[in-house]
């Protein structure tokens, strides 16, 4: 133990230590509050398109994530590039897709006003990047850009989707049984009743309809 000596380190070298600590705390918080303030504009909306895809370098998935919670809250559709507010909004958690008999978790989907607007969102949220914002200064800047899409057969061809907008990656809950089962396996904190009931159309534009 009187052997072991410690690192020799001058004063210079810890002053220079301590300062650049200083600066990376320093450049940390100027990021994080640059990322609160595009925060806040994405979720007032009404940017042009070039000006929303160079503001994205500067937020991760999470930032994205908090502005289509707080879009959902002000009953304004999730995709930051719509203007539409959310008509309908169905107090039910999960969808019945009877021509595949199955459900879906509809929990994100209900906070946009239709099928094309939540693909693109999803879109555009999975091109950010997850790298800490004050170490992307060196980084080389990727292109974003917004998915062109119209319809839901544009829909279907970029994402590969299945009927009431949900894509071929989302798990269902449940399998709808046919005429020949006589039980509906589920978990216990689910209601069945509740579940095999379809989710109600409003007499003004539905959403979740293949035309959204």
């Amino acid at each position: 133990m009187d052997n072991f000596k410690k690192p020799n380190i001058s004063k210079k070298k810890k002053e220079q230590l301590s300062k650049n600590i200083l600066e990376t705390l320093k450049k940390k918080k100027e990021c994080e509050k640059k990322a609160l303030d595009i925060v806040i504009e994405l979720i007032d909306g009404g940017l042009e398109e070039a000006d929303l895809l160079n503001k994205l370098h500067s937020i991760n998935p999470c930032h994205y994530e908090d502005v289509v919670e707080e879009r959902f809250i002000l009953k304004q559709c999730g995709y930051v590039m719509c203007e539409k507010k959310l008509e309908y909004i169905p107090n039910q958690k999960y969808k019945i897709s009877l021509a595949l008999k199955k459900v879906y978790d509809i929990t994100e989907r209900k906070k946009f006003c239709s099928n094309i607007c939540f693909k693109s969102s999803k879109y555009l949220q999975n091109q950010l990047l997850t790298t800490p914002l004050w170490l992307r200064e060196k980084d080389t800047v990727p292109t974003f850009k917004l998915l062109n899409i119209h319809t839901e057969k544009d829909i279907a061809y970029h994402l590969h989707t299945i009927p009431d907008g949900h894509t071929k990656s989302s798990t269902p809950l449940i399998t709808i049984p046919t005429s020949n089962d006589t039980k509906l396996q589920l978990g216990s904190d689910q209601n069945v009743s509740e579940l095999m009931h379809p989710l109600p159309i409003p007499h003004t534009d539905n959403p979740f309809d293949h035309g959204s």
